[in-house]
């Protein structure tokens, strides 16, 4: 359950790690990781997904408190009446629908809407590029407070013909991101990215930002290790301001660990997070990511894979991550047995079984699927309950290589002879020269 994390870090003698992303059940640390539309968002994914219902009632409540912060009184009003169903016949009671507020946020928003499309097409009548620029952006904040992202993008669209500058360029490109992120389009992300990354006279925050948006599209799409080497080049302290309605530091370190440890290898991991002095810092935020990532570069993978699976149920109400999570959790422990495996001429089942935390059965249909996958390079003595390497035929190999190097011998040999006879007897096309 949500309370094993804090058990975890309790056995180790350290803090409990500040990440959202695996102690759902300490909401107001989840949401004061996010900027104001992010956390909105993660919360009502955790209302809808979790089956929790303390937990989905919580989500509802401290939802509510971070949507007066907004102008979108819809979002007020729906998840109001879904927290006023699930309070229904429970000692849980839904708070107060706050009318005069929702009232007075919808006449100004009403009169901030007219007020700024009357700013752009005043600017536009005069053709001030710069009037213009801050017009839509004005309507793009507007739009975002009110959570229509996707009318928001279109103001986006429109605003990029007065972009000249490489900065506004740049900046259009990361709202295009942050939107598609919202909306949880994550082609779009791909496509805006590689173009904020060609945009000249970038800052090293914006640098981490565009590695950090790369790797959320990469581990959406599946590509882990290309995700994981997005994620260990983030800075965490660049990650500020609106990029955190995306992704926060906390999550750099929980997503960099998982697609690494899915897709690299021991060495790999040690180098590019253990001993990387940037992604160190955001491992340092999560200790219970931190150690996971210890005890697997350590070989200890039944603690590893024991913690991953206390992990899982608050990773599946992760926002961006729910997807992959069976997928990422199958690779890290399919990783481990073939990392275990790799140093040995032959390996007992038992004591496989052991390190992995199952029986000899479990262990055993793994390892023959992994071996069926070409994964693993070994028999298994089913009888015995014994892993083997399998033994390459050294004089075979030996064999087929001297054949190929004296083909390749006969072929070069035969091509010079030819080549020699043909210039002898001049024997070749003369292309004459045109006279113009």
């Amino acid at each position: 359950n949500f309370s094993s994390a804090h058990a975890h870090e309790a056995r180790r003698g350290g803090p409990p790690a500040m990440s959202a992303t695996i102690l759902v059940d300490d909401l107001d640390t989840y949401i004061s990781q996010y900027g104001t539309q992010g956390a909105i968002q993660r919360l009502q994914f955790i209302a809808s997904k979790t089956e929790n219902k303390a937990l989905k009632i919580d989500a509802g409540k401290h939802c509510l408190d971070m949507i007066k912060r907004t102008t979108n009184a819809k979002a007020y009003g729906e998840v109001h009446a879904s927290l006023k169903v699930l309070t229904e016949g429970s000692d849980a009671v839904a708070p107060n629908f706050d009318s005069v507020w929702v009232e007075a946020t919808q006449k100004q928003s009403t009169i901030l809407k007219d007020l700024y499309e009357q700013d752009l097409h005043a600017a536009k009548v005069q053709q001030a590029k710069d009037q213009i620029r801050t017009a839509h952006t004005q309507l793009i904040n507007h739009c975002i407070e009110q959570g229509e992202f996707s009318l928001a993008l279109k103001y986006v669209s429109t605003s990029r013909e007065w972009s000249m500058e490489a900065a506004h360029i740049f900046q259009t490109c990361m709202t295009f991101i942050r939107l598609s992120a919202l909306l949880r389009q994550y082609t779009d992300i791909q496509t805006f990215t590689s173009k904020a990354q060609h945009t000249q006279g970038k800052e090293q925050g914006g640098q981490s930002m565009i590695h950090a948006a790369y790797g959320l599209y990469y581990m959406t799409s599946g590509k882990f290790k290309d995700a994981a080497l997005s994620f260990v080049q983030v800075r965490q302290q660049d990650l500020t301001g609106p990029f955190l309605d995306v992704l926060c530091p906390q999550d750099i370190a929980l997503y960099g660990v998982l697609c690494a440890l899915a897709s690299l290898d021991r060495n790999e991991v040690q180098a590019k997070l253990l001993d990387s002095s940037s992604f160190r810092e955001c491992l340092d935020l999560v200790p219970q990511v931190r150690d996971l990532t210890l005890d697997f570069c350590s070989c200890k993978y039944a603690a590893c894979l024991s913690s991953l699976e206390q992990m899982k149920e608050a990773l599946a109400l992760d926002l961006h991550l729910h997807e992959q999570v069976s997928e990422l959790c199958q690779q890290i422990r399919s990783k481990g047995i073939v990392q275990y495996f790799a140093p040995f001429m032959s390996v007992s089942l038992h004591s496989m079984a052991a390190a992995f935390n199952t029986d000899v059965d479990g262990m055993q249909a793994e390892v023959a699927r992994l071996v069926s996958k070409g994964q693993l390079d070994a028999k298994i003595d089913s009888h015995k309950k014994i892993l083997y390497m399998r033994h390459a035929n050294q004089r075979m190999a030996a064999y087929q290589n001297t054949m190929r190097v004296s083909e390749d011998f006969l072929n070069t040999t035969q091509a010079l002879i030819l080549r020699m006879n043909v210039l002898k007897h001049d024997f070749g096309i003369h292309l004459a020269r045109q006279k113009k």
